[in-house]
């Protein structure tokens, strides 16, 4: 049976994906790199890998010509690790193919601890700390993008934990720790328990929020999600290694405009 394609909830309409903007690496961005591996801070609108416009963009083309610039030459970068064109954050790359078994390895065996941020609605009620354990698979489809959510059969198992970190009016600061790899995970988690992400109106976030009592709006540019961080142990140099990112800019306005909102009378 095909599944209907919902129209995301709170009114909002699924916002056309800008152009990806002009984009060149600084150095701060590379967060660790050695002979193997190089992780970076991707920033939000920047997708992952080469799309099917070869003039758009991405995070894998861009830094491939920054380093070969670097460091003259051919270079190699292999990707092992995916976020979302508009999640920000720690992104990692292999440098040498004979690392890539095993990266592979470490993500396969969830070895790896990615940490995630996110602003979120509140909902009815949200506790502390919460896991959601099922199977995500693909519940509806708007143009060529699909919708992830729980399915009974069919789907894939999808594992995630969730840690309130702030409590503001109607919405909150998460950390999501997932424990499996699945396409939109963490946004279908989340929107599927009555927290959807803000700015993420194709799971039912809010583009806009209210901002306290007095009527006005918060807008939310994008997503409201950022890796903040990888664990795992370098698979060629047997060493501990533990990666972060801090949040960008424009999650730092949002928060800041969402604890403005809650301290200022109604």
């Amino acid at each position: 049976m095909a599944h209907r394609n919902p129209a995301p909830r709170n009114g909002a309409t699924r916002r056309e994906a800008p152009p990806a903007p002009a984009f060149a690496w600084a150095p701060e961005r590379i967060r660790f790199e050695d002979e193997w591996l190089i992780i970076v801070d991707k920033p939000a609108g920047l997708p992952t890998q080469p799309t099917l416009d070869a003039r758009r963009a991405s995070a894998q083309s861009t830094l491939a010509a920054f380093l070969r610039e670097r460091d003259g030459g051919t270079t190699y970068l292999g990707l092992q690790h995916r976020l979302d064109r508009d999640t920000s954050g720690v992104l990692l790359f292999t440098r040498d193919p004979r690392a890539n078994k095993g990266v592979t390895e470490l993500f396969a065996g969830k070895a790896v601890r990615k940490t995630y941020l996110a602003l979120a609605v509140t909902g009815e009620s949200a506790p502390d700390s919460w896991e959601v354990v099922n199977h995500l698979g693909v519940v509806g489809r708007e143009g060529k993008a699909s919708r992830f959510g729980a399915v009974r059969s069919g789907g894939d198992p999808a594992r995630t934990t969730f840690r309130v970190i702030e409590r503001v009016t109607g919405a909150m600061l998460v950390e999501a720790s997932p424990h499996t790899g699945r396409t939109h995970q963490i946004r279908a988690h989340l929107a599927e328990g009555g927290h959807p992400i803000l700015g993420d109106p194709f799971y039912g976030g809010p583009a806009r929020f209210p901002a306290g009592g007095k009527g006005g709006t918060i807008s939310v540019p994008r997503v409201m999600l950022h890796a903040a961080g990888l664990e795992f142990v370098h698979p060629m140099t047997q060493v501990a290694l533990k990666v972060t990112c801090p949040w960008p800019e424009d999650f730092e306005g949002c928060l800041r405009a969402l604890r403005c909102a809650t301290a200022s009378p109604p």
